[in-house]
């Protein structure tokens, strides 16, 4: 497994009771590699939230959604040894007033994924591992826009069919 993800919603805030939740999950789950996405502007707000996950050893995950008033930061702190990002599409018009489907109808442009793909390459450049998925998944979106990804990036293709190791016999 390469990290858990917790997910929390944007009503989810950095009050008394949202810290004791995620300390609670990070001491539950510390065995294992976090990677925590916050969506309310509140976690991003309070520099004790970066040391919170870094002593957790918990990756932060870069969220790429509309952008709202309570969002947490475009930016947020490098937490852990990996990179974790999370791409939901830009579908502002429907995230609210649209339902689990038409949320994440977004393709996003050839121009947009040029700028995902600086933000994965830098952040990888210092990480030991780094995660990137889309939750565009309107209609096929994500895989289509994964493949751009990969090919912004350059990454080579894998042919699965071709096993990658042999027991030599």
């Amino acid at each position: 497994m390469g990290a858990l993800l917790v997910q929390f919603p944007p009503s989810f805030v950095a009050d008394s009771f949202g810290k004791q939740i995620l300390r609670a999950i990070t001491n539950a789950f510390g065995e294992y590699r976090l990677a925590v996405e916050l969506r309310h502007k509140s976690w991003s707000d309070d520099p004790a939230i970066a040391d919170l996950l870094r002593d957790a050893n918990a990756c932060w995950v870069q969220i790429d959604e509309p952008k709202f008033d309570f969002s947490v930061a475009l930016e947020v702190p490098v937490t852990s040894d990996i990179s974790y990002f999370r791409f939901h599409g830009r579908n502002a018009e429907m995230w609210w007033k649209g339902d689990v489907e038409t949320r994440y109808k977004y393709l996003y442009s050839p121009l947009e994924i040029h700028g995902l793909a600086e933000k994965v390459k830098a952040s990888s450049s210092t990480s030991k591992t780094t995660f990137a998925f889309f939750n565009n998944h309107w209609q096929g979106f994500a895989p289509r826009n994964a493949a751009d990804l990969k090919n912004a990036l350059q990454i080579p293709f894998i042919d699965f069919q071709t096993p990658l190791f042999s027991n030599g016999g």
